[in-house]
């Protein structure tokens, strides 16, 4: 199986490296920095590549000895352009592991192109989004004529990572979002606040601007749709008052403050809370009439399904030359039940 993963040397990257070599899978990895892939390839017994992103035609020269890339390396809106680019050049499949709603909606707007060069583009290939988009799916399928979807998850038991509070850091300042009439729409982080029911537990969830404003519409062609996630009341406050600091959040002054905080302090949860960690979805559609229904999903731990369900995408789609070409999302190309194939996943 001829794919590249990028960004091996990040949390997700290594432990995406760790499952493919458990599950007998031979990845090329590459990354930027020789000192922090080398060790990865030695300890696995992988070929490896050092190149950064910065020359198109140096990453064209590698991408086009492979059929698919998976990218690991963020902050994805950042690394999705020269990446995406080379893609198209190199007749290269691509995937990542982003929620970000920019780098959905920046893929997206290149469909006609992805088609015409014959490859696949997925982002969003982990926690974010699939198992909300496998939500949505599965709703959809049940009420064809919604009008509105909620979706909502909540991690039990982990930790987040380097590369996540990274991103956290970089999106400082800006605004959250939600689909209101078939277009995004702007909004205070955590505008919306309330309690939702799990059905293990009931837990205070605010909205975000998470990934399935973009792709729960992509795939459902559902006009309104707002995701949440599980926050200490707290925290809610404190967003809520946000928008007073957004100027100063915005400066680089905090913004290195906070990132050499993030370097020095956050590493991500360790194999043992991956292990024993789970995560909770909820799904909620309506229509017209007024009429609705919800259901309820469980599946391990966010870093231990990304890991392990990008590379069931991968190997998908590496495998099966059948599937269309163009702009995807996870369950729109592969169905509600795709979550199911992550061992531990299930409806409730």
């Amino acid at each position: 199986m001829s794919f590249l993963i990028y960004g091996a040397a990040g949390y997700t990257g290594k432990i995406t490296v760790e499952s493919a070599v458990k599950q007998g899978l031979k990845p090329t990895i590459a990354g930027r920095t020789e000192s922090k892939i080398k060790p990865i390839a030695d300890a696995f017994g992988l070929p490896y590549l050092i190149f950064g992103l910065d020359d198109i035609d140096n990453i064209t020269s590698h991408l086009k000895n492979f059929s698919l890339v998976l990218n690991c390396a963020g902050p994805f809106s950042s690394t999705i352009k020269p990446m995406l680019k080379t893609c198209l050049q190199s007749g290269t499949h691509y995937l990542d592991i982003t929620g970000e709603i920019e780098v959905f909606e920046y893929a997206k707007a290149f469909g006609k192109k992805i088609i015409e060069k014959n490859i696949i583009v997925m982002c969003g290939v982990g926690f974010d989004v699939v198992p909300t988009d496998c939500m949505a799916k599965h709703l959809h399928e049940k009420m064809p004529d919604a009008t509105h979807l909620e979706l909502a998850w909540a991690g039990l038991g982990a930790n987040i990572s380097h590369g996540t509070m990274t991103t956290m850091v970089e999106s400082m300042g800006k605004s959250g979002a939600i689909r209101k009439d078939g277009v995004i729409a702007l909004t205070p982080i955590g505008h919306i606040g309330k309690e939702i029911d799990f059905g293990t537990k009931k837990i205070f969830c605010m909205t975000i601007p998470w990934g399935d404003v973009s792709t729960a519409h992509f795939t459902t062609k559902i006009p309104n749709i707002m995701v949440f996630t599980a926050v200490p009341k707290n925290a809610y406050y404190a967003m809520k008052m946000q928008s007073l600091f957004n100027p100063i959040m915005r400066t680089s002054f905090v913004r290195n403050k906070l990132q050499a905080y993030v370097d020095k302090n956050i590493s991500g949860p360790d194999l043992d809370r991956r292990e024993k960690g789970i995560s909770l979805i909820y799904g909620k559609i309506s229509n017209a009439k007024g009429e609705t229904i919800e259901a309820r999903l469980q599946t391990p731990e966010a870093y231990k399904l990304t890991a392990e369900m990008a590379l069931i995408i991968t190997q998908k789609i590496v495998s099966d030359k059948s599937l269309p070409a163009g702009y995807h999302t996870p369950a729109e190309l592969f169905g509600a039940n795709l979550i199911l194939e992550m061992p531990g996943s299930k409806y409730l």
